[in-house]
């Protein structure tokens, strides 16, 4: 019986409590560039401003209100742009200030290149896309694998990560400006994006 692991070794070193029969292949990619059309507006609202922060707690999150108050609220103390996703469009505050725009989904394999950094759940795909991407990480872990892949985001030196019930705007406003305002963040994170292999995934 063989046990697949989708990360690389420098990602997550095997440990000698592991089953011997698990073999790392690297990062797996959901969507390879050009696969997914963006969205109507996409890169309008790109090319209309600074490069935004994207916010997303993971396609499958219903529960996300809190995630994107405390999202705008960040954006909003910071002067930053931001991209709220998520295809449950109730989860978001009725009216959306200027310069925070929101789409059901979007290819991260074109669009976290173009953008400051990405808040999301910790879930491995969006981790890995960022890591490509050279983006700085913020996560808010909630469950299976995404704590130990918080901690291993901010061991890399490419982010920081808040748990849940201390994730507020303040917080998250100081904690994202301190990675934007980072040039070692910058730096690790720009030295790790090669290192992603997907096609050997």
């Amino acid at each position: 019986l063989l046990t697949l692991g989708l990360w690389p070794d420098w990602f997550a070193p095997p440990q000698p409590d592991w089953p011997p029969s698990i073999r790392t292949t690297g990062f797996v990619r959901y969507d390879a560039p050009g696969e997914h059309a963006p969205p109507e507006g996409l890169d309008a609202f790109l090319a209309a401003g600074e490069p935004p922060v994207v916010f997303t707690p993971g396609t499958a999150m219903q529960l996300g209100e809190r995630f994107f108050a405390a999202a705008v609220d960040a954006s909003q103390r910071l002067g930053r742009r931001a991209i709220l996703l998520t295809p449950h469009r109730a989860q978001l505050p009725p009216q959306l200030p200027p310069g925070i725009a929101h789409f059901d989904y979007v290819p991260f394999s074109d669009v976290l290149p173009r953008v400051a950094a990405v808040v999301h759940h910790g879930g491995i795909g969006t981790l890995a896309q960022a890591l490509a991407a050279g983006t700085p990480q913020l996560v808010m872990p909630m469950a299976h694998d995404q704590p130990d892949n918080a901690r291993r985001v901010k061991a890399l030196g490419v982010g920081d990560w808040i748990p849940p019930g201390r994730f507020t705007g303040a917080r998250v406003a100081r904690r994202l400006g301190a990675l934007l305002a980072s040039e070692p963040v910058a730096r690790r994170a720009a030295a790790l994006a090669p290192r992603v292999d997907f096609d050997a995934g």
